[in-house]
């Protein structure tokens, strides 16, 4: 924030209103307050008008959005900053609009926190804002946001030597398969996913010039079968979004999929053994308490149980990109 004091007392104020300024990005990111603007500048009456918005409450948001470091005001204009310049506009170099808009719909799930602690079970669909709905393209290019700069980081982690055929579990976008299809030209890669998220990783492949090198399998990994002999399966942020049980059924199946000598990489925001850090992976665990029936976040430990009960040897694993960890085991 653009102030020389902290806008609250004490910690507790801080973290209780911490949804404040987040709200503020996320609602100027549905009503498209960033790309009104590009590299222009605009009065609230001009940009209330263009966006079909009351000028009064489009004042007092860009003035808070200017407090906040994402616009500059000059006498009545507003402009974007340096920083919505790099994350906020379509062809910014780091575009977050997709997954903000994702974030805007976990939002308002969040707010069932306490109903869904009473009783187990996740936020209903219905509390959702109609214009939040979202179907697996929208996911797909919201996972594509997050997923630019750790794809790259996790292949770059990942030497596969000798490896011709890679399976990538809920491949999403395809940016997994992408960067490894990159870094290993002798690599072919079958992205498995539901046929809508295929779509946008069939578009991305194909802007990258892969189309050669990676194919697409319509299917879900828990009720269809995944094919066999890879020398490589990738499940990225994936299991996250399971339980216990069904994580041990994926990671059964995916031990079948391997060729001998095959190995099998689990990354996700992972646990330690106190389960209450890192921070981000704990509260993460509690997104998935409203948006999912048997979500959690695992430890390692966890995941090593499961790919040993796969008949798979632990190879142990490290930590990778953003606030992510990968373990990794061989099928003997």
């Amino acid at each position: 924030m653009n102030q020389s004091q902290p806008p609250f007392s004490d910690p507790i104020d801080e973290m209780s209103r911490g949804y404040t300024a987040a709200q503020i990005l996320m609602t100027a990111n549905r009503l498209g307050v960033f790309p009104a603007l590009g590299k222009g500048r605009l009065t609230a009456g001009e940009l209330a008008e263009q966006l079909e918005a009351d000028r009064r409450g489009l004042a007092i948001l860009c003035d808070a959005l200017t407090a906040l470091g994402l616009l500059r005001k000059e006498e009545d204009t507003y402009r974007n900053s340096e920083l919505a310049l790099e994350y906020l506009l379509p062809d910014s170099p780091n575009p977050k609009i997709a997954i903000l808009k994702h974030g805007a719909k976990l939002y308002e799930r969040w707010g069932h926190l306490y109903d869904t602690v009473k009783t187990g079970r996740p936020a209903p669909q219905e509390a959702l804002s109609p214009g939040l709905a979202q179907d697996e393209t929208d996911f797909a290019r919201a996972m594509a946001d997050v997923a630019r700069s750790s794809a790259a980081q996790t292949a770059e982690a990942i030497p596969l030597p000798g490896a011709r055929s890679m399976l990538d579990v809920g491949g999403g976008p395809g940016l997994y398969a992408i960067e490894f299809a990159r870094r290993n030209p002798d690599l072919r890669v079958t992205i498995l996913d539901n046929a809508k998220t295929l779509e946008i990783a069939r578009a991305n492949v194909e802007h990258a010039g892969f189309s050669d090198r990676i194919s697409f399998h319509p299917g879900d990994v828990i009720e269809d079968d995944p094919g066999e002999g890879y020398d490589f399966i990738l499940l990225s942020n994936l299991i996250h979004s399971y339980s216990d049980a069904v994580n041990r059924h994926i990671l059964h199946k995916c031990a079948r999929a391997l060729a001998p000598g095959g190995r099998l990489c689990v990354k996700d925001f992972l646990l330690n053994p106190d389960r209450t850090s890192p921070p981000w992976a704990a509260v993460f665990a509690v997104n998935m308490l409203v948006n999912t029936e048997g979500g959690n976040c695992y430890t390692r430990e966890e995941i090593r149980s499961w790919m040993e009960d796969a008949g798979l040897a632990w190879e142990g694993g490290r930590d990778v990109a953003v606030n992510s960890g990968l373990v990794m085991g061989r099928k003997e």
